[in-house]
């Protein structure tokens, strides 16, 4: 890659950028074809491992040989409006996992990096990253698997749960989603409940579709949905509290965008629909309010910091396609793991659509978890450091050598859909409060991040 950065000219930006983008992706040196229509390049300026050519002799070469790696900038020469159909054929003609670097210029207006994901999906492309690099929109990929029946994943984290989660289980089995052409995948993630939750769970580790993933010592609900993300290996990911809180029989608006609708990537399941009192705890009236308040308070400032105008920006029904979260890092722990989980997708480019959902809201009396006087600053925390924060990307891109957890390798990776720890991992998970615990000495393990959907 550095004989290509050499010569790729301080002159001719998509060029250089190019080259970063590949190494990115971790690219051999070849071979690679390289689609460009600007007339002053020649082959004489690219290593001899990579093949010049413009996008109409692409599909030609793509038949004569096999590149793992194409490279397309695309400059005012083309007709830079409408890059589908290229992408649609080195869809079609490129090998399972070969990786797609694309340049064009930008066109300005909040959803074309959305665009750019979805245009990319809709070609057979998955593991896609997005940015934009100046006046150009830059993006990576790989050419997707074949696939068959769909899957939603459905992660459940538990804590202290007794009465509640084994109606919401019963309930879950039943539900099926076979009428929206997906399979389902059910995966418990029991945080060392002390109040017999954890042998409820036990009872349900035979059923059909569901997996349990065992954690020693609480650690938050963010680090539970994090294992959980770990281990799914479904198309969709939907998260589903165990408190009742929230209506399965919303499972189906909130997935059928997704599956109905091209440009949509992400749903929030809103439970704000025009009422502004969405929380009305009858044995804790005034608190009930106060959390009212607040939760307009923090929409507006997640609104003004990123650009958006939603209304539950921190519901539990978030549901959105697993390759949206290739790239990403997740690390927090508590509930701030619900502003996380947002504000990235939203800087990796994703527009969420908000869907009406029910909601039954129970009071800190009944079990609700979180701390007044402790979850709120951590949330603000979260919201500001990751507005100040350039969102990097983290790729999982290994050499044919390297395993995906080999404990040698630099940086903190996920590797989705790997299923080699699901069952009881003790002394492993042991860190930090759950909910309402008493704060313990904080060892940050960071479950590797959501990328590797490669499998």
């Amino acid at each position: 890659m550095r004989a290509l950065d050499e010569q790729s000219g301080a002159g001719h930006e998509p060029y250089s950028t190019l080259a970063e983008l590949l190494r990115q992706r971790a690219i051999p040196r070849g071979p690679v074809l390289v689609l460009t229509d600007d007339p002053r390049r020649s082959s004489a300026d690219w290593p001899s491992e990579y093949t010049l050519a413009r996008p109409g002799e692409a599909t030609t070469l793509l038949a004569r040989a096999d590149f793992q790696a194409v490279a397309v900038s695309i400059g005012s020469a083309a007709d830079p409006d409408d890059p589908g159909a290229l992408l649609d054929m080195l869809g079609a003609s490129l090998p399972a996992d070969a990786v797609l670097a694309f340049i064009r210029p930008r066109r300005g207006g909040s959803g074309e990096r959305q665009a750019a994901h979805s245009m990319l999906r809709r070609s057979g492309f998955d593991r896609i990253w997005v940015e934009t690099r100046g006046r150009s929109l830059c993006a990576t990929a790989r050419r997707a698997s074949s696939s068959g029946t769909r899957t939603c994943s459905i992660i459940v984290p538990v804590y202290n749960e007794r009465e509640t989660f084994p109606i919401l289980m019963r309930a879950l089995l039943a539900k099926r989603l076979d009428h929206l052409g997906l399979e389902r995948e059910i995966i418990v993630v029991e945080s060392n409940s002390t109040d017999g939750t954890r042998d409820l769970v036990a009872g349900f580790t035979g059923a059909a579709d569901v997996t349990v993933l065992w954690q020693d010592r609480p650690r938050g609900k963010g680090h539970a949905v994090r294992r959980g993300l770990q281990a799914a290996t479904g198309d969709i990911v939907l998260i589903q509290d165990a408190d009742l809180e929230y209506d399965l029989e919303d499972y189906d608006a909130l997935l059928q965008p997704l599956l109905l609708q091209d440009q949509v990537d992400f749903v929030l399941g809103s439970r704000h629909t025009g009422q502004a009192r969405m929380r009305q705890f009858s044995d804790q009236p005034l608190l009930g309010d106060l959390l009212n308040a607040a939760h307009l308070c923090f929409a507006t400032v997640i609104n003004v910091l990123y650009g958006q105008s939603l209304k539950d920006p921190f519901t539990m029904f978030k549901v959105f396609r697993r390759d949206c979260l290739y790239g990403l890092e997740l690390e927090c722990d508590r509930f701030d793991f619900d502003h996380e989980l947002l504000i990235k997708l939203l800087l990796k480019g994703y527009v969420p659509l908000e869907v009406p959902v029910s909601y039954c809201s129970r009071s800190f009396k009944q079990g609700k978890k979180i701390r007044m006087f402790r979850d709120p600053p951590t949330w603000l925390r979260a919201d500001l450091r990751y507005r100040l924060r350039r969102l990097e990307p983290r790729f999982d891109e290994f050499p044919p050598n390297v395993s995906p957890t080999d404990p040698s390798r630099p940086g903190t990776l996920l590797a989705l859909g790997n299923r080699a720890s699901l069952g009881p991992r003790e002394g492993t998970d042991t860190d930090g409060p759950h909910d309402d615990d008493e704060p313990k000495p904080r060892v940050r393990e960071k479950i590797p991040h959501a990328t590797a959907l490669e499998r």
